[in-house]
């Protein structure tokens, strides 16, 4: 139970990837900061972290939020919607007619039975990274044994903090390249799979801490020389018939944790 929110197995966790109207990303963030908040509040919907990309070009928002079930998700968002002090809110918050908002991308992701319990923890001082793997035919779960097994272990041993790892949900009809189009930096969305591939099945999604971008270099340049680790790879992709990503597949995102995201 989180507040008064009962979470029975896995909660749903729901990543909202917001791309704000030219040069409104501040109205954005004051309305989620000043108004949002209170209304996902009264509608049970868990805000667990609120971020912006750590690249000034990018004016994207990302929020994190989480939910017991699908059926419960569905039905505290239509309420939400339809809020009338809600509405007259985000009327409120027009400019020349347009809201604050232009798009929002939803992605439903479901924890790894090998990820860490999210903490949500106020520690400051620390940069998020977002990474998202596209893996090759059939291989998702040779690299969920590879992180499982392994990944894990020599991240945490290079400086990295692990966070939490997830699948997209079962049954979502995403893309995975409109997954990767929501959660790659800018013009990085590119990569080595067919137009219709599932994001389902195919997407390992997480989030790792580091100090900073240049202490997250300096962790995997340590990482990728680090003789275990080259032996895993050998042999995963020895056992799998070759690479256990696609090419282009795997993308970095820095978020950096706005003034009022629980998770910083």
């Amino acid at each position: 139970m989180v507040g008064n929110i009962a979470y029975g197995q896995d909660p749903l966790y729901e990543l909202r990837v917001y791309t704000p109207e030219t040069g409104r990303q501040a109205d954005l963030l004051k309305l989620m900061e000043n108004t949002g908040i209170k209304f996902l509040t009264k509608h049970k919907i868990e805000l667990v972290g609120a971020w912006v990309a750590n690249d000034p070009n990018d004016p994207r928002v990302v929020t994190l939020v989480r939910h017991p079930d699908r059926k419960t998700c569905d039905a505290a968002w239509a309420a939400f919607g339809a809020d009338p002090d809600w509405q007259s809110a985000y009327a409120a918050s027009e400019v020349d007619g347009k809201k604050p908002t232009k798009s929002v991308t939803r992605i439903f992701l479901s924890p790894n039975d090998y990820s860490p319990k999210l903490s949500v923890e106020s520690i400051g001082n620390r940069v998020f990274e977002l990474r998202t793997y596209i893996a090759t035919p059939n291989n998702l779960p040779a690299l969920n044994n590879r992180f499982r097994n392994h990944t894990m272990t020599l991240f945490k041993k290079h400086g990295m903090n692990n966070v939490i790892y997830w699948s997209v949900a079962s049954g979502e009809a995403m893309k995975a390249q409109e997954l990767l189009e929501a959660v790659s930096p800018v013009g990085q969305a590119k990569a080595e799979i067919a137009s219709d591939l599932p994001a389902t099945g195919n997407s390992l999604v997480y989030f790792l801490t580091h100090a900073s971008p240049d202490a997250q270099k300096a962790s995997f340049g340590t990482f990728r020389d680090d003789p275990q680790w080259n032996q895993v790879r050998t042999d995963s992709e020895k056992a799998a018939g070759g690479s256990l990503t696609v090419g282009a597949g795997v993308k970095s995102w820095f978020l950096k944790p706005t003034s009022f995201s629980p998770l910083k």
